[in-house]
């Protein structure tokens, strides 16, 4: 019978191995949210990280651990959804979840990539296209267009101009329009592919990564364009073509996604390019819906402030019914072609 050597009796390692071999013994861990013992990086209770101790460092860390990580991070959903993008959604959507961002969680990086580029052209002076400022640039384009050629700001002291005002000083809310925009696209993604989704849900994931991904990639390329532009290095008539080559790729990326995602035919690329340029559009007016229910506001709270509310219900009421109609026309073409079932 051969006896235990000198050492650790309960496991059998022996005294005599090098000590530059020798593992130091794993210290049990106490979960701070369910307060179960264990061994590992992982509680196996709840799955809460074993943690150190709270440190900067360490939530300055966990932002850099998911830009770095190659297998289930920004990077590698960045990379996909740019090389194959039609692939990628394909395979979210069929239950691949472990490799990619969560499309809400990449929604919100779209607009902190908007917000560090926006930050940068205006810090050294160069224009600004920055898509969150959607609902500000269509506001003042409105009012320019209501107060005509000719006539002095015939909306100022009104509660509109208050309320445009008020948006601008605001400021833009990426986060804001590219979820209202993703949310648009969705609904519309869910009457446009309807037989190739099986619930909504899948819908609203392949219109927000289409968003996301697609304002993405519009941004990092405006950012360039503008420095190049800012500092001399193009010529005019060179930095006219790359911007309407800018905005080609905002809208055409979302055709090359549903085109790879749900078939690869032209009807689907139509589809998924329609689908986000009206999304986008509805976006700006949604906004002003709001702006003219905010500017009533404004004058029922004050009604000695101001001269009036400016085009107010009006614009409210017709732009809302534009909306409604259309929203009326996908859902007749969506029952149309497949026969009013969801799958």
């Amino acid at each position: 019978m051969s006896s235990i050597p000198d050492g650790d009796a309960s496991t059998g390692t022996s005294s005599s191995a090098p000590s530059g071999s020798a593992r130091p013994p794993a210290v049990p861990e106490t979960c701070a949210n369910c307060g179960r013992t264990f061994v590992g990086d992982y509680c196996p209770a709840c799955g809460q990280r074993a943690e150190p101790e709270l440190s900067i460092i360490s939530i300055l860390g966990g932002f850099v651990r998911e830009l770095i990580d190659t297998e289930r991070g920004l990077w590698r959903t960045f990379r996909d959804l740019t090389l194959h993008p039609g692939t990628a959604v394909r395979a979210y959507l069929a239950g691949a979840r472990q490799p990619f961002t969560n499309p809400g969680r990449y929604l919100l990086v779209g607009a902190l990539v908007i917000t560090a580029f926006s930050a940068t052209l205006q810090g050294v002076g160069a224009p600004d296209s920055n898509i969150g400022r959607l609902a500000v640039i269509v506001a003042n384009g409105f009012r320019s267009g209501l107060q005509g050629a000719g006539e002095t700001a015939p909306l100022e002291g009104t509660a509109w101009s208050a309320a445009v005002q008020d948006l601008e000083q605001l400021g833009a809310y990426p986060a804001l329009v590219l979820m209202l925009i993703a949310g648009l696209v969705g609904l519309l993604y869910w009457a446009l592919f309807r037989r190739d989704t099986n619930s909504p849900a899948e819908a609203f994931a392949v219109g927000t990564y289409a968003t996301a991904h697609a304002v993405i990639l519009y941004q990092c390329t405006n950012v360039v364009f503008e420095l190049l532009v800012h500092y001399g290095a193009l010529e005019t008539g060179i930095s006219t073509t790359f911007e309407w080559a800018l905005r080609v790729l905002l809208f055409v990326y979302p055709s090359v996604l549903t085109y790879g995602c749900f078939g690869a035919s032209m009807r689907n690329s139509v589809k998924g390019g329609l689908g986000f340029a009206w999304g986008y559009i509805e976006a700006a007016f949604v906004a002003l819906v709001g702006l003219a229910g905010y500017a009533e506001w404004l004058l029922w709270a004050y009604p000695n402030a101001y001269s009036g509310s400016g085009p107010g219900m009006a614009v409210a009421v017709a732009l809302a019914a534009v909306l409604l109609l259309v929203h009326g026309a996908f859902e007749l073409y969506a029952r149309y072609r497949h026969g009013g079932h969801s799958a």
